[in-house]
């Protein structure tokens, strides 16, 4: 018995190895190498607390308007209804339960890994500019890039059946939850949509990025 423990053991610890390994590894690798900022563009953050990414965009521009998905009403205090929202996808349980990694439950842990449809679109309402406790970078994209952008995210919207979002409370009183599409697991975390998102309007991002640092790393070194 003691010998069969001891294989299982030594093989979850080889796999963790071979996920952190190729997590490194993809994050290395570029996508989209070849991209520049462009001079006159959309300003957007990406923004981290350390678990989480998310992508920081004004609510409304002459290229997307937020407004008719996300809406005031949906606060419970509507004065809290920003310039700009910062937008972010994932695991429900996670989400919800685990503000920082000790706050993570081992149910929440097990279904995140093997995978769950149980997932959300986070949204905060900033005003900008303003003072923001996490650690975020600012780049410019151009329009056409903005517009994939904003059509990527808006997908991952859940309806209801007369075509309106999901809204359920968040953290505080500048946050909400909306029910979404998708599917999160250890291959497709938080992390890896924030750069799937950007890597889909051709900007430079890493091939694989299942943690913040992963996401962080190929923002333009002069924006932050």
């Amino acid at each position: 018995m003691r010998k069969w423990l001891r294989r299982i053991v030594c093989a979850l610890g080889a796999m963790v190895a071979l996920y952190l390994l190729a997590a490194l590894v993809g994050s290395l690798l570029p996508a989209n190498s070849d991209w520049q900022s462009p001079d006159d563009g959309v300003e957007l953050f990406i923004e981290t607390n350390g678990i989480h990414t998310g992508i920081v965009m004004p609510l409304w521009s002459d290229i997307h308007d937020w407004t008719p998905l996300i809406r005031p009403e949906h606060l419970a205090d509507p004065a809290r209804y920003g310039s700009h929202i910062l937008v972010g996808w994932g695991h429900e349980g996670v989400y919800r339960n685990t503000q920082k990694w000790s706050d993570l439950r081992p149910s929440d842990a097990i279904s995140a890994i093997f995978g769950s449809e149980d997932v959300l679109i986070h949204i905060y309402h900033l005003n900008y500019p303003q003072a923001y406790p996490h650690y975020r970078r600012s780049l410019k994209v151009s329009e056409t890039e903005y517009r994939t952008i904003a059509a990527a995210i808006e997908a991952k919207f859940l309806l209801d059946e007369h075509g309106r979002p999901q809204p359920s409370p968040g953290y505080g009183q500048s946050d909400l939850f909306y029910q979404s599409h998708g599917r999160y697991s250890a291959f497709h975390t938080c992390n890896s949509w924030t750069s799937d998102v950007l890597r889909q309007a051709g900007i430079r991002t890493g091939l694989w990025t299942p943690f913040q640092r992963g996401v962080m790393r190929w923002l333009p070194e002069t924006a932050e």
